[in-house]
């Protein structure tokens, strides 16, 4: 309870000390009072590294904030709120980076993979080489792996791969009645996934039977509902209008430095997973994979079920269509991914081992995004 005492107001100002920075900036980019000129001079550099860190610290905050007032609210609007802020954050970025960089219709896709590809390989393989580093094997609820996995796998079918096979249009893009389906349904099995989530299907998501808040040992009762909500509110705004800001400079930026522009999508990915992956590293550090893998597995799940109906719905308000599928390389290693994510939760066991071959899996996306940039048109 020392948040009471003078010292403890101070800190408590100074932790949320990134939202009103986050705010300022957020405004000036709005204002249009941000530096002109290249992305890739000193200036346009600055700046960009400048919103790059006020977005991640902004984010942060955010996220701090919606789990408090998830614990007040308890369940299961607490989750809602949690997914709800998320989410809000990777959708500003897309459409403003989407908008803001002449509409370039593979950022969405870009990101909702790299997103996949970040949490399944990069962020599940430091977590599993964490926290079995000792040699040990951890343990967790197979029963939650197995609910998220076959949602998430077939949504990404649907919404990543199948439109590349469609012929009502060419390349990766879906006919009108296709997206219309794609973000109904994708949003509709989503929600039904989260009520059935933080209601009957609870325990699924619990380690032997101890809810994940549970677990947590409580140090200090959360700040009251109101600031905390106030806060949350401003946190997103402050990342709302920063991600406009980083819209333009990030396509310029690699076409300055001739870097494949898929890389964009990865920057975007990187800043919105932030929170949950530092949550979910510190979770394995305190050997809970229980906590890293429905981190991690609801993150991803989000990020197609909500993103996407969010993407088609800016698509019929505005003369920007996505494209959605993915290249048949990209395709291969989104495939294997989920198999070798299958197997590697199956047992409810992890290992150091199958954390290294989820890293290399990434490792191959990357070496893959950089030969297909290699490869003569």
């Amino acid at each position: 309870m020392t948040s009471a005492t003078p010292a403890g107001k101070l800190r408590s100002v100074l932790a949320d000390l990134p939202i009103a920075i986050g705010l300022l900036t957020g405004l000036a980019v709005l204002a249009h009072w941000s530096p002109a000129g290249p992305a890739a001079s000193a200036a346009g550099l600055a700046w960009t590294a400048w919103l790059i860190a006020a977005i991640v610290a902004a984010a942060m905050r955010a996220m701090t904030h919606a789990d408090h007032v998830a614990e007040r609210l308890g369940e299961p609007l607490g989750t809602i709120i949690l997914t709800i802020s998320a989410i809000i954050i990777e959708v500003a970025a897309v459409c403003a980076v989407m908008l803001g960089s002449g509409g370039d219709p593979d950022i969405a896709r870009d990101t909702m993979f790299a997103v996949i590809m970040l949490i399944l390989n990069l962020l599940l393989g430091v977590c599993m080489l964490v926290s079995g580093w000792g040699g040990q094997e951890r343990e967790f609820n197979p029963q939650s792996s197995n609910s998220y996995l076959p949602l998430l796998i077939t949504l990404a079918c649907i919404t990543m791969v199948l439109p590349r096979f469609t012929r009502s249009t060419p390349g990766g893009w879906m006919s009108a009645p296709m997206e219309l389906f794609v973000g109904v349904s994708s949003l509709v099995l989503y929600g039904l996934f989260l009520y059935m989530q933080s209601t009957r299907h609870r325990t699924f998501f619990a380690h032997h039977g101890v809810t994940e808040r549970q677990s947590e040992p409580t140090h200090h009762a959360p700040p009251p509902l109101g600031r905390s909500c106030v806060l949350l509110v401003l946190a997103l705004l402050a990342v709302i209008g920063m991600a406009e800001g980083l819209g333009g400079r990030t396509r310029d930026l690699l076409q300055a430095w001739s870097l494949p522009l898929p890389l964009g999508g990865i920057l975007i990915a990187l800043l919105v997973l932030a929170p949950e992956g530092l949550a979910a590293i510190g979770a394995a550090r305190r050997h809970d994979m229980q906590r890293s893998i429905n981190i991690l597995l609801g993150s991803a799940l989000a990020t197609i079920g909500l993103t996407v109906p969010a993407i088609i719905g800016i698509r019929f308000a505005t003369d920007v269509t996505p494209q959605l599928g993915l290249e048949p390389p990209f395709i291969v290693l989104l495939a294997t991914t989920f198999f070798v994510t299958t197997l590697s939760l199956a047992r409810g066991r992890v290992s150091t081992l199958q954390g290294m071959v989820h890293v290399l899996l990434f490792l191959a996306w990357m070496v893959t995004i950089l030969d297909e940039a290699s490869a003569p048109v």
